[in-house]
């Protein structure tokens, strides 16, 4: 004997799983915005670092220090760090 709801429990599962795929995706779309927002806070205080560090080391005006991560040009009161990964942070001096 043919069942007569085939059709929808065929439309329901199809719909179920829809909507699993739907949150999935959209679990993923925030994980990864996190992710972005973690490596850009983390580029933004691998810059802060090189700063601090070209500052102990007395840098000049207008010198470039390089460094593993990166590298560091001092003009006036502004440091221009570029990092290994092209990103460019202008960050003015701490101690002004």
């Amino acid at each position: 004997m043919k069942c007569k709801n085939t059709g929808f429990v065929i439309a329901g599962a199809i719909t179920f799983l829809i909507l699993i795929a739907f949150l999935a995706g959209a679990q993923l779309f925030m994980y990864q915005q996190h992710m972005l927002t973690l490596n850009s806070q983390l580029e933004y205080n691998q810059a802060v670092i090189l700063r601090n560090v070209s500052i102990a080391k007395q840098i000049k005006d207008q010198q470039i220090m390089q460094f593993k991560q990166g590298k560091v040009q001092r003009r006036d009161n502004l440091y221009q760090v570029t990092l290994v990964n092209g990103r460019s942070i202008e960050l003015n001096s701490p101690i002004e």
